[in-house]
């Protein structure tokens, strides 16, 4: 059975929602071992304002491979921070 269409609104409601979520998790990740952006910046090789952004939810170029660098990073399971309810 297909699911009905929703509006592009309603999308992009959903996408923001999603990428808020995924940002809390890295977010906490980083603050519950008390480090900076620059200290996970500079030992993933990523950009401290990429990391923030995401962080928040506004990176909207956010990829499967940063969030996988950023996961390795931190040592947990790349699904524990992509899965959100």
């Amino acid at each position: 059975m297909s699911q009905p269409e929703i509006s592009k609104k309603e999308l992009e409601k959903r996408i923001d929602a999603y990428l808020h979520c995924v940002g809390d998790k890295l977010f906490n990740l980083r603050k519950g071992r008390g480090e900076s952006l620059k200290t996970v910046a500079k030992a993933t090789r990523m950009c401290a304002g990429i990391i923030s952004s995401s962080e928040k939810g506004l990176y909207k170029d956010l990829s499967v491979s940063r969030v996988a660098v950023l996961c390795k990073y931190y040592n947990v399971p790349l699904v524990d921070v992509l899965v959100c309810d």
